[in-house]
Order: structure tokens, then C-alpha cells, then sequence
């Protein structure tokens, strides 16, 4: 094969990054690079190649067509390095999860519980990147994730972990001023813009539910906005525990099923293919702990 499909590594991971975060000041910050230095490699990568794999806009960066399947073909590429790497140093892919997890869920939910998956099963290496939304499991060396949703996912093979509940939360100043705390400044996450149409619904609320005054991509920032003052949130409780134990936010009403859920994806078994030993034993995991909080 001709020497110029064979870019260099520094250049194929500067190609990885700006494809992973859709922006060359994003994808300096995650190689510890210059935004010139990014631009540079990939600039380069798209002459050896001859072809263009990048489009620059005045706001944001996209991917052509072609930069797109050969983003995809470069995060196979690195995976399949890294794996390498893990045998070489003789912890193998057999023995690895690399998980995809939710911001907020990860931080406040799993996180504190991982140091007892790894008591129970120390021979397992954990890898965690965090991913909001669908995307392909196989394309990004993914074993698994754990999504928010309605149990859609093209591609995968879901367990429900737990339905979800979400109640409306304020700062406790903002609870106390109040005299009528359905008529509060709505505070929304962006994913999900009928949460709030639909709980007015689901309590009886009639007439148009009034905009949202601010949206948010996570819970985290969602928590500190209503903590802060600035309007209504509604949250999963179990998301934002600390912050109710400390009086930081405040319930003004029960929980409600949401209609939607937190689950376990798998990537659709491959015929011939092994199911893999760690991510069974961690998806049983997840299972257990939920039960436990479920009798608690």
C-alpha cells in the first residue's frame, strides 16, 4: 500500500480529538497542545491524504462525508492499538470494560459505588468516557454504556436498570418567597424539552406550559442554577441527594414517573461472537446495587 495512507500517530490523534469534541480549541485542551499545533496536524493529515476530511465554519468545525468514515476508521484503529498495548502489558481485553457513562449519574450515582466492583472483581481494568445520546458502540471501542432514555437505541441490546421518578426542586429562599411555586421560572435540560409539558399534565396543570428561562446539557449545572436561585428544576432525587440533605434545594412536590428510564446497552451480539465475561458481571452488579437501594 502506498506510504501516504500511513499518517503519523500525531496526526491521526488530532484528527481523533477535533472529531471527538468538534472543535480545535476543545481538542487542544484534550492533546495538551495549541490550538495552531491541532490545526497544523490536521491540515497536514488532509494533504497526505488528498483529500478533505474538514469543514471549517466561523462558529463551530463539521466533518465532511469522508472525514466522518475515516473518523470512524481512526477511533477502530487507536482502540485496536490501545488493546494492544493492555496485552503487551499483560492485562487483557478480556479482562477490560470500558464503559460509556452519563455526566451526573456517573459522578453521583456510580462512582461511589465502583470501589466495591473492584473488591469483588479486582482482575477487571475500567475504562469510563462520558457520552450523552445515542451513538455507535462498535465505531467507538465502547463495551457498553449506560443511557437515559425510552429503551431506544439503534444497534444495542438494553436492560432497564430503573424507571425514573423526577420532582420539582428551588433554592429553599426562593421555596420561602413564593406564593405560588407552579408560577416560578421553569429551569430545563436540554435533552429533554417535554419534561415539563408533561408533569404539568401528569398533576392536572392546565393552559401552556410557559418557556423555559434557561437550558442546560446536565444535570450537575441544572442542580447548581436552581441551588443558585435562578427558577424550578425538575430533577431526579436520587441525583441530587447532597444537595436536598443540605437544604441547598428543596422539594415542592412529589415525584412522578417520568416516562422515561436509565439502562444498560450492550452492542447487538455479533453471530459466532463470545459474549464478553466483564461487562455480564458488571451489568449483574448494577443490578444488585440498584436492588439494594430499591429495600433501602
Amino acid at each position: 500500500m502506498q506510504r501516504r495512507l500511513f499518517p503519523g500517530m500525531s496526526a491521526l490523534l488530532a484528527f481523533d480529538a477535533l472529531a471527538r469534541t468538534g472543535s480545535f480549541t476543545e481538542a487542544a485542551a484534550d492533546l495538551s497542545l495549541t490550538q495552531g499545533a491541532v490545526s497544523r496536524q490536521v491540515a497536514a493529515l488532509e494533504a497526505q491524504l488528498g483529500a478533505s476530511l474538514v469543514e471549517r465554519g466561523a462558529r463551530q468545525v463539521a466533518l465532511t462525508e469522508a472525514g466522518l468514515a475515516y473518523a470512524a476508521r481512526v477511533r477502530a484503529a487507536l482502540e485496536l492499538l490501545g488493546q494492544g498495548a493492555l496485552e503487551a502489558l499483560g492485562q487483557t481485553p478480556e479482562h477490560g470494560l470500558r464503559l460509556a457513562i452519563l455526566p451526573t449519574f456517573g459522578t453521583r450515582w456510580l462512582m461511589p459505588r465502583i470501589p466495591g466492583f473492584v473488591r469483588r472483581h479486582p482482575e477487571i481494568t475500567l475504562q469510563f468516557a462520558t457520552r450523552i445520546g445515542w451513538f455507535d458502540l462498535r465505531a467507538a471501542g465502547m463495551d457498553a454504556a449506560i443511557h437515559s432514555g425510552t429503551g431506544d437505541w439503534p444497534g444495542g441490546r438494553l436492560t432497564l436498570l430503573m424507571q425514573e421518578t423526577l420532582v420539582p426542586v428551588a433554592s429553599s429562599a426562593l421555596a420561602r418567597t413564593a406564593t405560588d411555586w407552579t408560577r416560578l421560572p421553569l429551569l430545563a435540560l436540554s435533552s429533554r424539552p417535554q419534561a415539563w409539558a408533561n408533569w404539568r399534565a401528569a398533576r392536572g396543570l392546565t393552559g401552556p406550559t410557559p418557556a423555559p428561562v434557561m437550558r442546560f446539557e446536565q444535570f450537575a449545572t441544572l442542580a447548581q442554577a436552581a441551588a443558585g436561585g435562578l427558577g424550578l428544576a425538575l430533577m431526579p432525587a436520587f441525583l441530587i441527594r447532597p444537595e436536598l440533605d443540605a437544604g441547598a434545594l428543596v422539594t415542592l412536590d412529589e415525584e412522578r414517573p417520568s416516562g422515561s428510564g436509565y439502562w444498560f446497552v450492550e452492542p447487538e451480539p455479533i453471530a459466532g461472537e463470545p459474549a464478553k465475561r466483564p461487562v455480564e458481571q458488571f451489568r449483574d452488579w448494577l443490578l444488585t446495587e440498584i436492588a439494594r437501594d430499591t429495600v433501602v
